[in-house]
């Protein structure tokens, strides 16, 4: 057996099901996958996975393997995080993780700290789901309530949802829903299933940036952050923004990384500029 890495890649596969969806996760080849798992299984002397057309399922020795390997994965992500927290040069990757619709602001300021910083070198990771601060990424900019235990978070500001339809397909009379799906954590889309329960949906998405384009293409009304539909002229607003669809905007990392000197200095630069833009956020 070769160690961790060999590991990784059968955490990642238990989890993703698939050769294909583990090497994604990885950023690796799916080649480099079934390799290292061989690797793997040749050095236990067991077949960890039953492989099919379908995907991947564990053998009851995958199965006995699975919890000990994660143990594994926890100790190895909490020693890099000992060791980054020591770290005082300003130099490095760091990885930032965001929503979509966040890029349009956060990418000059983005440009602005690499003029600021320019022997950091920042991943950017769109992701609508959360990611494992720590693991896969180093900073967070998340909308919600409060953040995770690990994390250590700063409040930048409300975040205003309101609707909106496309400003030349229609009035506000009977319009149809956009919905979103898949998002139920989100303040707006539960709103709307309580206030609009029963009424009819045209249309569902799983995205921010796909409700905008449905909402500049169809004669539909949508739900859109306030900072994504006022600034798009091809929208116009329905009413004021909801109050009980408000939500919050977060500054998070995980609380092991804060004195890493890159994390806090990305983290330092845009916590202002963010807070700065408030009124974009919440007219």
């Amino acid at each position: 057996m070769q160690g961790w890495d060999d590991l990784e890649v059968f955490v990642a596969l238990a989890r993703a099901g698939t050769m294909a969806g583990a090497a994604t996760a990885m950023g690796i080849n799916p080649s480099t996958v079934l390799r290292r798992l061989r690797t793997l299984e040749a050095g236990l002397g067991v077949a960890l996975f039953e492989r099919s057309s379908r995907g991947t399922r564990l053998t009851a020795a995958g199965e006995a393997l699975l919890p000990r390997a994660e143990e594994a994965e926890e100790a190895w992500y909490v020693a890099r995080r000992a060791v980054l927290g020591h770290d005082q040069t300003v130099a490095g990757t760091v990885r930032l993780t965001l929503v979509d619709d966040l890029l349009p602001t956060v990418a000059p300021m983005l440009a602005d700290f690499l003029a600021h910083c320019p022997a950091v070198h920042v991943v950017v990771v769109a992701a609508p789901e959360p990611l494992q601060l720590g693991r896969t990424v180093d900073v967070a900019l998340r909308l919600g309530d409060a953040p995770p235990s690990a994390a250590v978070g700063r409040k930048l500001c409300p975040v205003s949802w309101a609707r909106y339809r496309a400003a030349a397909k229609t009035d506000d009379n009977d319009v149809p829903w956009a919905i979103y799906s898949g998002l139920d954590q989100v303040p707006a889309v539960r709103w709307r299933r309580r206030t609009f329960e029963g009424v009819r949906a045209a249309v569902a998405t799983d995205t921010v940036s796909a409700m905008q384009g449905l909402l500049r293409a169809l004669p539909v009304q949508g739900l859109l952050p306030c900072h994504v539909g006022d600034a798009d002229p091809q929208l116009v607003r329905i009413g004021e923004p909801i109050d009980e669809a408000q939500t919050t905007l977060w500054m998070l990392i995980h609380a092991d990384l804060r004195r890493t000197a890159r994390v806090r200095a990305l983290v330092d630069f845009l916590t202002p500029r963010l807070v700065a833009e408030r009124t974009r956020f919440a007219p």
